[in-house]
């Protein structure tokens, strides 16, 4: 059976601002599809209508995670990236790659009418929306990486590749054995891709806090996901964009867990070689640290998004 490259794997704010127990605030709701090159649909979902936009793309994953960070202030914009979640689904493999997702964004903030935006980027998308922003600085605002793709292709090879345990192979071959990723894909999406979310959490219990539900949809089917991964890999090659990230001006904070597969010497790349950029080590986390460490997570983007740096955060360049 394939291994997942691990770069794939990518809780309320009410206790950890120290509010449980009260009522959280309703924000007006809105989903609906974009129309980008050659027809493809991309689906969306808008959590509020402040003044502020803060576009997240990968909703599929992170919507449910990411809507307690909508206030009267702010906009959250998630969509789903081509051939993944609700957006159709793209078989040729030439419409597959780095600038369609940069382009993308692009329709996104297009559509939406948006002058300057701000980004949230998970997982390999936190590389994309760096280079969004490097293409087009005019519109952004603020960017915050979440274990992001590394700044260059040896640290990305360099990432922790530890196999599933036996139990969940066993388990998963069976399954396929069976045809149950035919007669029950949505049972065997979830019982591969939780396979490997053992590997990239902390700790593995904390993934029954994890709210997605992304086996839903036939584009998160494993063949599917190697294929659009494959395909974005395949179209960046040999990277290294560091000398291309020193032209960004905007701030960009770089969130790592420290026990994140992808190693944190990629996020240590990124905030010293951006030139207003600094990175929060999140202790006790993997690749997804906002449900693994929510009470740190949470209040440190709110800061960020409101003007200052959090205060655990670090300018790497000064302790080089």
């Amino acid at each position: 059976m394939k291994k997942l490259p691990v770069i794939l794997l990518g809780l309320t704010l009410i206790w950890a601002f120290g509010c449980k127990g009260e009522e959280e605030p309703e924000f007006p709701v809105k989903d609906g599809y974009v129309t980008v090159e050659e027809g493809i649909k991309l689906y969306y979902r808008t959590v509020g209508d402040g003044p502020e936009s803060i576009i997240i793309p990968a909703g599929f994953y992170l919507e449910k995670e990411f809507e307690p960070l909508a206030n009267k202030d702010r906009t959250l914009i998630f969509y789903d990236m081509r051939s993944r979640g609700q957006s159709d689904k793209v078989t040729d493999a030439a419409r597959i790659g780095m600038n369609f997702e940069i382009s993308d964004l692009e329709a996104i903030r297009q559509h939406f009418e948006k002058g300057k935006v701000s980004l949230i980027g998970w997982s390999y998308l936190g590389a994309m929306v760096v280079l969004y922003a490097h293409k087009y600085q005019d519109h952004v605002k603020r960017v915050i990486q979440v274990g992001p793709l590394p700044p260059t292709k040896d640290l990305y090879l360099s990432a922790t590749t530890t196999p599933i345990d036996s139990e969940s192979q066993a388990r998963l071959d069976k399954m396929r054995k069976e045809g149950m990723d035919k007669t029950d894909p949505e049972g065997f999406t979830r019982a591969y891709w939780e396979a490997y979310f053992k590997i990239i959490f902390y700790d593995p219990t904390n993934i029954a806090s994890f709210g997605s539900e992304y086996y839903k949809f036939s584009n998160e089917m494993p063949d599917n996901v190697f294929f659009q991964f494959g395909g974005i890999l395949g179209s960046i090659k040999e990277w290294d964009w560091r000398e291309l990230a020193k032209g960004i001006k905007v701030p960009v904070l770089t969130i790592h867990g420290d026990h994140d597969t992808i190693p944190m010497e990629g996020a240590r790349e990124w905030a010293a070689s951006l030139p207003n950029a600094r990175l929060l080590a999140v202790t006790k986390a993997g690749h997804l640290p906002f449900v693994e460490r929510p009470e740190l997570f949470y209040p440190a983007v709110d800061i960020f998004f409101n003007g200052e740096w959090p205060e655990k955060a670090v300018d790497v360049r000064e302790t080089q």
